[in-house]
């Protein structure tokens, strides 16, 4: 088994999520351990496990269509860790200006962040490293580039 660490702006266009997979099949959520050349993939510090889609058993390959399409989307805990947002930004009821921008979805209990959707609302190329703070905690123009997102959030980039 090939297991590597994720970096969190990652996205997951070539994984499963194993907790849909595994209920989806039919089988324990540990059956993966027991593949042989399967690869595994995790963000740093959670226990989600994401299957490679080319590593899925051939008898289980035509169930992937029935997964949850991941495709530029993140963890939401690897987006907060990525970006220096604080988590609670991501919850509704919390009134978050930042919320509403974000495409945001939940499988199995376990929460997304579209972060290919957020470069592109940004017009940044998916490489650039990112990160959200209060606009009056950046340094002027020159010195630091800014995008504002909201009347008090700016995403630096570099």
């Amino acid at each position: 088994m090939k297991s590597i660490v994720l970096p969190p702006n990652e996205f997951l266009d070539h994984y499963v999520l194993n907790a849909e997979f595994h209920r989806l099949v039919g089988i324990s959520k540990n059956a993966y351990k027991f593949w042989k050349n399967v690869e595994i993939g995790r963000y740093q510090g959670t226990r989600v496990v994401f299957l490679h889609k080319n590593s899925i058993l051939k008898k289980y390959q035509d169930k992937l269509k029935l997964c949850t399409d991941l495709n530029g989307f993140v963890l939401a805990s690897a987006f907060c860790s990525f970006t220096t947002l604080a988590p609670s930004h991501l919850v509704k009821k919390n009134d978050s200006s930042i919320y509403k921008i974000l495409e945001l979805k939940e499988v199995q209990g376990i929460k997304f962040v579209n972060l290919k959707k957020f470069y592109d609302f940004l017009g940044l190329d998916y490489h650039q490293h990112i990160y959200i703070e209060k606009c009056r905690f950046f340094s002027p123009a020159p010195f630091e580039k800014r995008i504002k997102i909201t009347d008090s959030m700016c995403v630096g980039y570099y």
